[in-house]
């Protein structure tokens, strides 16, 4: 899903319609008083009454013209927004039309999961963070902006992007999108918590790209690998028993661990092979509380590394590994227990989200 984070309106842009359309209305008369006064007599045997109403006529929209102060339509120079002939109240969809219209090519995307969106979308990137600089499609040009958590507002805007793709789940670059806004930066704020926002966003990118065909590949394809996926699943009748199996996805890093509920992405690929999340309704487990997690005893635990991975690692081994509790849970004992690869787990995996489910289903079979 995809929020503008729209400028502010040019008001001087507007007002320079208005001073050329006076001194063109006024050239426009000046020229007509001319005409007349050069050769009165012609003018006058010329005159009739269908000469007199074109004049008429021209004068009125001269005048229709240098009132309608909504009829432009203004592209700035650095294309930075597209400023379409709204009412005031029309605000949403201007909005709308802003991001439908543009066709930016200096764009600067603020994580590896966001940048390579719009490199499948068909886009090319400017600028992007550390983590994304080995994906496939950036190139010696494309620039360093930062990190994930520390975007450099310096860096991009150093760039003169047309448009910023970034997140808003990010406090750092929440404040980022605000900053943008501030300077008239067109920002999109892209917000990706299920296989269906995936399609919706890559819906919307292409149709700023143009390129319609990498929606088919990258997301309608996608999603019939998966209805696949799933179908062999269920097919599979009791060799993969998890229906209403229960499960822990807990993310884990250096400096905090959490379990994570159905909003998050990949909980949606465990639940759609049949399995219930303990952590949705127990707020006990938030925290990742040892006899909470032990009462519910779940049948399945999904270890998710965040940042770097051998400190979250550590953490886990220090927090919950060494722990004789968690020794004992059933999952742990009878090999129910997966640490999960971060490209697809804890990056949204975009166009390898059936390889996500892929990868979920031969753990399940093979458990």
């Amino acid at each position: 899903m995809l929020h503008l984070a729209h400028p502010k309106r040019k008001k001087n842009l507007h007002k320079s319609s208005h001073v050329m359309i006076i001194l063109m209305t006024a050239f426009l008369i000046a020229s007509l008083t001319g005409c007349a006064s050069g050769d009165t007599e012609n003018a006058a045997s010329d005159s009739s009454p269908m000469s007199q109403t074109t004049d008429d006529q021209s004068l009125a929209d001269s005048a229709i013209i240098s009132d309608n102060s909504y009829a432009d339509t203004t592209v700035s120079p650095n294309n930075s927004y597209v400023d379409t002939a709204v009412s005031p109240d029309d605000s949403h969809t201007e909005k709308e039309a802003s991001v439908k219209e543009i066709c930016p090519e200096n764009v600067v995307a603020v994580s590896k999961s966001i940048a390579d969106l719009w490199l499948l979308s068909g886009g090319s990137l400017s600028g992007t963070t550390e983590d994304a600089m080995e994906l496939e499609g950036i190139t010696e040009n494309t620039a360093v902006i930062g990190t994930l958590s520390r975007p450099n507002i310096e860096a991009i805007l150093a760039l003169s992007p047309d448009l910023v793709l970034l997140t808003e789940d990010i406090p750092s670059q929440k404040e980022l999108k605000t900053e943008l806004e501030d300077m008239d930066i067109l920002a999109l704020a892209i917000d990706i918590n299920s296989f269906e926002d995936y399609m919706a966003c890559m819906d919307e990118l292409t149709d700023m790209t143009g390129r319609k065909d990498l929606y088919e590949q990258n997301a309608v394809e996608v999603s019939e690998r998966i209805k696949k996926i799933l179908e062999t699943a269920k097919a599979s009748g009791g060799s993969l028993d998890t229906e209403k199996k229960t499960f822990l996805a807990m993310r884990v890093s250096a400096t905090k661990n959490k379990a994570l509920k159905d909003d998050y992405f990949a909980c949606e690929i465990f639940r759609d092979f049949g399995l219930v999340n303990i952590a949705e309704e127990n707020n006990s487990l938030d925290e990742l509380n040892l006899e909470a997690i032990a009462a519910a005893d779940p049948d399945y635990i999904f270890v998710i590394p965040q940042g770097g991975e051998s400190e979250a690692m550590e953490s886990y081994r220090t927090q919950f590994e060494e722990n004789p509790v968690w020794r004992e849970l059933g999952a742990v004992k009878e090999n129910r227990l997966f640490i999960m690869p971060k490209e697809y787990f804890q990056y949204k995996p975009n166009a390898q989200w059936d390889t996500a489910y892929e990868y979920v289903y031969q753990l399940l079979r093979e458990a």
